[in-house]
This record gives structure tokens, C-alpha cells and sequence, in this order.
């Protein structure tokens, strides 16, 4: 175990943030206070981290009106396996959340070693660069305390009062609001950030009670998922989400990779871009698990190749397994016939619609070029329309309606195709154009790199024929 003192003075601090970004495989950051600036100072590390696959869990506080707006929606809509989370002081006093969130905390790691920065620099541009600030590393070999470290962060990330963003602009934005208002005026600022922080707790509040509601935006991911491609057995009180999308063990080894180099320099095989899948699906649903406090039990599965199972196991008395009954779920023989449940169609939350869309998505979406329009061009494709795919059950007109009705209450309709049933013996598709396909969507890091790169590869297309566009 090696333990140094990191200071801004020699510059040691931000270097070994660079340093250990070049090998660790995840990150998870634990901070009171953020800026941009201490993002866009590193940001080609954090960047090359990503397309590495690396994963990024970031937690910041808001109520101090200290952390900026734009990097919290930087590092929740980044291309790749990277999420932001605000922390709300909570009302009840629980001994680990009692008080403000005010941590310094970077821990990085692989599957042996990690290092963990302590002390006293947030991150902010003066708190890794220019501040006098005074920090502790460790850095070794994974043991008890790295596990400590592990279990601190997680029990954080996963409160109640740890909200992601992605899916609450509006939290965001009341939060903008109030942050600029306080950075202009400066008179009784104790008795005005008393009142403006009451707003974001009533929001907060609200988002908190909602998840305690068994039809809540983490419940309708579940429901989304199911409708993707699960076998359910109410005997056995259990749920089998399958993952198992591409090639599935078919053809030379170039196929069993996501990889466009004509348009996109991102690799990754299928196998790895599964098991992430399977990581962020696992996470999301565990997080229903903990809100409504159930003791059901959650698992995994490699079932072979590019095959993977996430395994839902209900207790009893499960207030999931009781609503899931009461729903008209179409079974044949365990299996799920895709469906869209009655009391998201009706609902005009879209929240709760989104969150359905994505579950669904992320079994049963793709971004690949084979839903391209594209002409040959000395021999090389060009595209003129890169797409995003939902695939459908090719006799289920009825669903493909239902999605449509869907993608409009959230705002969904310009380049937005559907197939024609009548035409096809496999599978439906709804494409949409890439330009057009909001990242709630694509929580699964891989797509979203490709997202990015195919909307890149879009605009500079567009601005080649029209160069006065740029």
C-alpha cells in the first residue's frame, strides 16, 4: 500500500486524477461542490476514459447553490457509462445522512488495484489546481478498506435522497433558477437561501414520494423491460429478463463487434457491450428493490455468447409481485408477448411514459448502420440517414400503434418511421433519425458513444454539401 499527500502546489493532485484515469475501469466521485471548469480541464482524460469503457458515477450537492448546472448535465448526457446525481439533505435523522453532503472523495479501480483521494479539495478549478488544498492517496492492491471506500460511495449513491437528473430537468431547472438569482444579489443571503432551498426540497420531496408509489418511473423501466423479452412464472414468483440482441454466436469474429469504422472509431465487442447492458439494467432495477423496501431477490445470468439473463426472484409478500399480478400481462408458456400496460398508454406523466420507452429500448433498440440509408460512392457507402431501431414482433400491429402513441407524449415525432406490417414476415421496426433520439433512451453507455459519433458524422455530411451552413 503506498499512502501520499497530494497537494495543488506541485500540481500532484489533478496529475494523479490524470494518472489513475489511465487505468482504473471506474470512477466514482463524491464531492459538496463542482464546477465546469475543473471538468473542461480535464475533460480529454475523462473523454478517453469512456471510450475505454470506463464507468463514472459522480455525486454532487446542490444546496449550497455552489456546484454548476452545466456540469451536472455535462456528466449525466456524456457519451459513454457516466451518471450525475444531486444529493438533497434529508429530513429524517438517520446517523450515516445526518447533516449537509459535504464529502471530498475519488475513488478509482480495476478488478485489482484502486486509489482513493481524500481530504479536502472538491471539484472545482481552485480545488484541483489553484487552491491551497491538502489531500490523502492510497493507493494498492484491493483489501478491507477498499471495500469500506466501496460500501461508503454505495450507500450514498443509492439514498433516497440521491436523485438523478437525467429524467428531472425540472429539478435542474429550479436549481438554475435560484443559483443565478443568488450569484447576482448578495443582501440577506442566509434568509433568501433558506427560503430558495425549500423549493428544491418540495420538488425533492416529491420525487422521493413518488418512488414510494408502486407506479413510479422505476417501476415502469421494469414494465418495459418485461414487455422487451422476459418469461414470467407467478407459481415460482419469478421474472427472467433476457438479453440476448445482435448476432447471438453467428459468423466470423469481426461480427461479434459494434464497430463502423467508416463512421465511428468505437469498438466493442458484443459480449462486453451486453454485460454492460446487463450492469446498467441490474443497477436500475435494484433501485426499485430498495425504494419500495421489498426483499426480492436480484440476480444474473451468462446463459452463453452474447446471451445474458437478469433473474428476478419476489418475495411473498413482494408489493411488486402483487401489482405485476394485477396487471394483463399476455403469457404463453412463461413468455411475454410485448405489450404496452394499460395505465402507462392513459398516462399523460412523461416521466413514467420514458422510463417505459427505455426499458423497452434497452432490450429491444439499436444504433447500427444497417438501419442506414446509404448510396455506394467509389466503392465506399455514404449515408444520407443514420437511424436508430426499435424492433417489434412483426404481427403486433396494435403495439407498434400503442409505441407511436407513446413517442408522441414525449415529445417524439419528427423523423420518426414505422414499417409497414403488411410488407414484413420478421420483426417491425420504428426508426428514428439519430438527430433525433433524446439520451434518456440510450442509458447503456455503448449506444450513446455511437449516438454522438453518428449525429457527428450527420452534421459534418450536411455541412460538406452546404458549406455555408457551418
Amino acid at each position: 500500500m503506498q499512502i501520499t499527500i497530494l497537494q495543488n502546489s506541485d500540481e500532484s493532485f489533478y496529475q494523479a486524477i490524470e494518472e489513475a484515469l489511465g487505468w482504473a475501469n471506474s470512477l466514482y466521485v463524491g464531492v459538496a461542490y463542482a464546477s465546469y471548469g475543473a471538468f473542461n480541464f480535464l475533460k480529454s482524460r475523462f473523454e478517453s476514459f469512456l471510450r475505454s469503457n470506463g464507468k463514472l458515477r459522480a455525486l454532487f450537492d446542490i444546496e449550497e447553490f455552489i456546484t454548476e448546472k452545466k456540469l451536472i448535465e455535462e456528466l449525466a448526457t456524456i457519451p459513454g457509462d457516466s451518471e450525475c446525481k444531486v444529493f438533497i439533505k434529508p429530513k429524517n435523522s438517520h446517523p450515516f445522512l445526518r447533516g449537509h453532503y459535504h464529502p471530498k472523495f475519488y475513488l478509482f479501480y480495476n478488478d485489482e488495484y484502486y486509489r482513493v483521494i481524500i481530504g479536502s479539495s472538491n471539484f472545482t478549478l481552485g480545488g484541483i489546481k489553484y487552491n491551497i488544498e491538502c489531500n490523502l492517496s492510497i493507493y494498492g492492491q484491493q483489501d478491507h478498506l477498499f471495500f469500506e471506500f466501496y460500501n461508503f460511495f454505495s450507500e450514498l449513491w443509492s439514498a433516497e435522497y440521491a436523485i438523478n437528473v437525467l429524467n428531472h430537468g425540472d429539478l435542474l431547472d429550479a436549481y438554475q433558477q435560484v443559483f443565478t438569482k443568488n450569484v447576482k444579489e448578495t443582501e440577506s443571503k442566509n434568509k433568501r437561501l433558506q427560503r430558495l432551498r425549500k423549493k428544491i426540497q418540495t420538488k425533492a420531496d416529491h420525487i422521493i414520494k413518488s418512488k414510494k408509489d408502486i407506479l413510479n418511473e422505476e417501476f415502469a423501466y421494469l414494465l418495459g423491460l418485461i414487455s422487451g423479452n422476459s418469461k414470467i412464472d407467478f407459481r415460482k414468483r419469478k421474472v427472467v429478463i433476457d438479453l440476448q440482441r445482435g448476432l447471438a454466436n453467428k459468423g466470423k469474429e469481426y461480427e461479434g463487434y459494434y464497430y463502423n469504422p467508416d463512421i465511428s472509431d468505437y469498438k466493442i465487442s458484443q459480449y462486453d457491450a451486453h454485460k454492460k447492458d446487463v450492469d446498467r439494467i441490474t443497477e436500475n432495477v435494484s433501485l426499485l428493490i430498495k425504494h419500495l423496501g421489498t426483499n426480492d431477490r436480484l440476480s444474473t445470468n451468462h446463459a452463453g455468447g452474447y446471451h445474458f439473463q437478469i433473474i428476478l426472484e419476489f418475495d411473498k409478500n413482494s408489493v411488486i409481485l402483487k401489482e405485476l399480478k394485477t396487471l394483463d400481462i399476455p403469457i404463453s408458456k412463461s413468455k411475454v408477448a410485448a405489450f404496452v400496460p394499460k395505465s402507462i398508454l392513459e398516462s399523460n406523466d412523461k416521466k413514467l411514459i420514458g422510463s417505459f420507452i427505455k426499458g423497452y429500448c434497452d432490450l429491444r433498440s439499436r444504433i447500427s448502420v444497417g438501419d442506414g440509408i446509404y448510396s455506394n460512392v467509389n466503392g465506399k457507402r455514404v449515408y444520407s440517414l443514420l437511424r436508430m431501431g426499435i424492433s417489434f414482433p412483426h404481427n403486433a400491429d396494435e403495439l407498434l400503434d400503442d409505441f407511436q402513441i407513446l413517442l408522441k407524449k414525449i415529445g417524439l415525432e419528427e423523423g420518426v418511421h414505422v414499417t409497414d406490417p403488411s410488407r414484413r414476415s420478421r420483426e417491425n421496426l420504428i426508426r428514428i433519425d439519430v438527430r433525433n433520439v433524446p439520451y434518456e433512451l440510450l442509458g447503456t453507455h455503448w449506444r450513446r458513444i455511437f449516438l454522438k459519433d453518428f449525429v457527428q458524422y450527420m452534421i459534418r455530411k450536411s455541412q460538406k454539401n452546404n458549406p455555408n451552413s457551418a
